[in-house]
């Protein structure tokens, strides 16, 4: 298991999960990120092996030869023979790759081992605010996430990843349709906004249909931790945007901040509604969620994320101040199976998993408070 790489990232959280963020009490993370294609080769699901390999040198080719001007020091290229199944799902846990690139890692067992060699790849910045996935849905993705709600440095950085791309390799563009993707929904600007946030209040109030009900409307999807396909837990929800063609950029943004910050109104109101009305049974189910999360001695990853997201919210509202957002936002990432294993170097089996999460979460929670 050892690499390298991998037990560097794992003894740190990723730079978008650090606090002081605006409005990081609800909106844990926002992630902007272009679909881009090859010109003059298929899109990958029908592309030879050949043709992936020609576009994964190329987009080898195209940043490792070219001066980055990112405030971000060093991109770290990492392909997918580097690395195993059980690091892909780590990736995934931290968002830096997809669940459907991750399937296709996966795949890659069943077949020739040698048939997708050099044809699946990320570039992935040593932050872990930059990533750039080769031949998953599409043949480049570009994604740049940061802390609350914050569009315009991503989109800086977003902009001359796509520059740099562009100066060396011809996209596949129509005048009349734009960027053409794999997916029809992404045609267009090929531009997509995703936001992380954390709604307890407006799901212990019951309200949470509603306003998902009106997120819906605006042409928005919503889902869970990590995108498509994936089941929301924890009071997280990922809300983004579900059109791309017919609107710029900076209308998609604004659209979704917009919406966003409506949303951030109605969950403080439904948090000051708990504190008014059941502030003594508010106050007990965070105590006994932070007293289960610093005694416990087997914590499964789902019951674990349930308690830490009762804790986040005695946090944000300032019933509990014993524990920072940043330590709960590492315990988070930590928490999750694979991303233990790698920060344990271990293989551990389900059983092992609980009882080491429970410890290093019990360890991170008590050197908090020295």
């Amino acid at each position: 298991m050892e690499n390298n790489t991998f037990t560097i990232i794992s003894r740190t959280i990723p730079y978008w999960l650090v606090s002081g963020a605006p409005f990081e009490d609800i909106v844990i993370s926002s992630r902007l990120r272009y679909a881009r294609n090859i010109a003059g080769y298929r899109f990958p699901n029908l592309a030879s092996n050949e043709e992936l390999g020609e576009i994964f040198e190329m987009a080898r080719a195209a940043l490792e030869n070219t001066q980055i001007p990112l405030e971000t020091e060093k991109i770290e290229f990492i392909t997918v023979t580097e690395f195993t199944d059980l690091q892909g799902e780590f990736l995934l846990e931290r968002h830096l790759i997809s669940p459907d690139f991750l399937k296709k890692i996966k795949s890659r067992e069943k077949d020739d081992k040698n048939k997708h060699l050099s044809t699946l790849g990320v570039f992935i910045s040593n932050d872990e605010t930059i990533s750039i996935m080769v031949n998953e849905e599409d043949h480049l993705r570009f994604q740049v996430i940061s802390a609350g709600l914050e569009f315009d440095k991503s989109f800086s950085k977003l902009n001359t990843l796509d520059d740099i791309f562009e100066s060396t390799l011809r996209y596949a563009f129509s005048p009349q349709y734009g960027y053409l993707t794999a997916c029809p929904t992404n045609v267009g600007t090929g531009f997509r906004v995703s936001i992380m946030a954390h709604l307890p209040g407006l799901v212990l109030t019951k309200e949470i249909n509603q306003a998902l009900n009106a997120i819906w409307q605006f042409n928005c999807l919503v889902r869970g931790l990590y995108g498509e396909g994936t089941e929301t837990r924890g009071y997280f929800f990922q809300i983004s945007n579900s059109i791309t063609l017919g609107q710029t950029e900076q209308e998609i943004m604004q659209g979704i901040k917009n919406i966003i910050t409506q949303l951030i109104n109605h969950e403080k109101k439904a948090r000051d509604f708990l504190l008014k009305t059941m502030k003594t049974e508010l106050e007990d189910k965070v105590y006994r969620a932070y007293a289960i999360l610093r005694s416990a001695r087997l914590l499964n990853s789902d019951e674990a994320l349930n308690l830490l997201a009762t804790v986040r919210l005695g946090v944000a509202t300032e019933i509990l101040n014993e524990v920072s957002l940043t330590t709960l936002n590492k315990i988070m990432i930590l928490l999750k199976p694979a991303n233990l294993q790698i920060f344990y170097n271990q293989t551990l089996n389900p059983y092992e998993r609980d009882e080491k999460r429970a410890s290093l979460i019990r360890t991170i929670l008590q050197e908090s408070q020295n």
